[in-house]
């Protein structure tokens, strides 16, 4: 339990140390800030990407990009995580940080000249191809790389660190990628407002110095160097052979060792992250988008007669009808009225009340950006603190019951958030109590995962 020990662990760090850790730390968070600039940008980048459909198939378009990033996610951590065993960590993170980097910054390509170009070329031999299978194929290309840091990086860290700093090494590594996701989060209320969603990922084109200085000023870690010397001199023996998947899974002790941590990540990733993932939406989701105009005419509908209901809602433009029928087809009522109905029929007396509780909850779209913003800085602190509580929860009570509580915990403020979460206010208390709960888990990850399997196999 050495290693788990969360004391001062930074007064066994010398120079190299200190840079292996702050390079390691930095690929993490550019990693998580990447991942945030998607997540906080996803339903404006539909918007825009598939301006010719309805609200719930932007969701869903916005649900398959997810999916394929996180394909991409799968896919990137174990192909670069056995590259990571055989070609080494340092060159492996570096290109890692390289892919995910330069792949953010196409994203945001994705309705320009160039793409629109492409598709063009596609076009004349039959294959369709829009911007929005352009952004989809820049966040699966993001995807490999996001993944493949987090593997290697982990790795890295684990074996260059002295033992006495390993745990508490990797709990703030991994705390501190919130501090990535809180950069994003920031960053969305900056730079949206001025250059659009784009911004954002050509903004997260600049982690890319960061894997440049990984590829000049890191070499291999030691254990690894010793690891992969003794399998050369060794051939013939399976048992130190570098990043064989047919080992990790052939060996009884490894792929024990490796289901468990399989079952831990998904139960972390898909109940929890993936869950906490969809916070932003939530907000746009909840809170309607009313300017003060907006709010005027509304007041004016729910206070008028049936008859005069309908000559309102006939005399607004063609974009306040677009509006007004998303609104009121996407109230939380039994029944609802059906979509062709929602610009020609007077309101029901449910629709009224509705309208008239959300009326003071609306906002433009320009505070909706900044409120998202505001929560998801907030998730994030809550982030920070609850991935490296995991470290100091395991050192006094193991870790079998920490990631157990964690679990609960992250379970619990899911369901939270997303049942209770009505008013603007509430991103003051829920948000950071989300982050936090569903984010300890993830400090386990950290320290836990690497310590299951030897050096030749670590990252794989």
């Amino acid at each position: 339990m050495n290693s788990t020990h969360s004391g001062s662990w930074w007064r066994y760090l010398k120079g190299y140390h200190w840079l292996v850790f702050i390079l390691a730390a930095c690929g993490w968070m550019f990693d998580t800030m990447d991942q945030q600039l998607f997540t906080a940008s996803r339903a404006d980048a539909m918007k825009e990407l598939l301006p010719t459909v309805g609200e719930a198939a932007r969701y869903s378009a916005g649900s398959w990009v997810t999916t394929i990033f996180i394909i991409g996610w799968a896919i990137g951590g174990l192909i670069f995580g056995v590259l990571g065993d055989r070609w080494g960590r340092a060159k492996t993170m570096a290109v890692t940080i390289i892919l995910y980097a330069a792949f953010t910054g196409l994203s945001g390509l994705a309705t320009s000249e160039f793409s629109l170009a492409l598709g063009r070329c596609l076009a004349d031999v039959g294959i369709t191809f829009t911007p929005y299978h352009f952004f989809a194929i820049g966040r699966f290309l993001t995807g490999l790389g996001v993944g493949g840091e987090f593997a290697v990086g982990a790795a890295l860290v684990a074996e260059v660190m002295p033992e006495n700093a390993r745990a508490g090494a990797l709990g703030m590594m991994q705390a501190l990628s919130a501090v990535g996701n809180l950069f994003g989060a920031w960053l969305l209320g900056v730079i949206v407002p001025m250059w659009g969603w784009q911004g954002l990922y050509f903004v997260g084109t600049f982690p890319a110095l960061i894997g440049v200085m990984v590829m000049f000023k890191m070499h291999e870690p030691e254990k690894w160097v010793k690891a992969r010397a003794a399998a050369l001199a060794n051939p013939g023996d399976k048992s130190k052979q570098f990043g064989s998947v047919k080992d990790l899974f052939g060996h009884p002790t490894w792929r024990r060792n490796a289901l468990v941590g399989i079952a831990l990540a998904v139960a972390g990733v898909l109940g929890l992250w993936g869950a906490g993932f969809w916070s932003s939406d939530l907000i746009k989701s909840i809170i309607p988008t009313m300017t003060q105009e907006d709010k005027v005419r509304y007041e004016q509908l729910v206070s008028a007669s049936p008859a005069e209901q309908v000559a309102i809602i006939q005399g607004m433009d063609e974009q306040q009808q677009k509006q007004f029928k998303n609104l009121r087809i996407n109230l939380e009522i039994k029944p609802r009225i059906e979509e062709s109905k929602a610009l020609t029929e007077p309101l029901m007396a449910s629709e009224v009340e509705m309208i008239k509780q959300l009326i003071p909850r609306g906002m433009d779209e320009s505070s909706k950006t900044r409120l998202r913003s505001k929560a998801l800085m907030l998730q994030q602190t809550g982030a920070f603190f609850g991935m490296y509580f995991f470290v100091i929860a395991a050192s006094r009570i193991g870790r079998r019951a920490t990631f157990l509580g964690a679990m609960i915990m992250g379970w619990i403020a899911v369901g939270l958030v997303f049942l209770t979460f009505k008013e603007a206010y509430q991103i003051w208390y829920l948000w950071p109590f989300l982050g936090f709960a569903t984010q300890v888990p993830f400090g386990g990850y950290a320290v836990y995962l690497p310590e299951l399997f030897p050096t030749r196999l670590r990252s794989t």
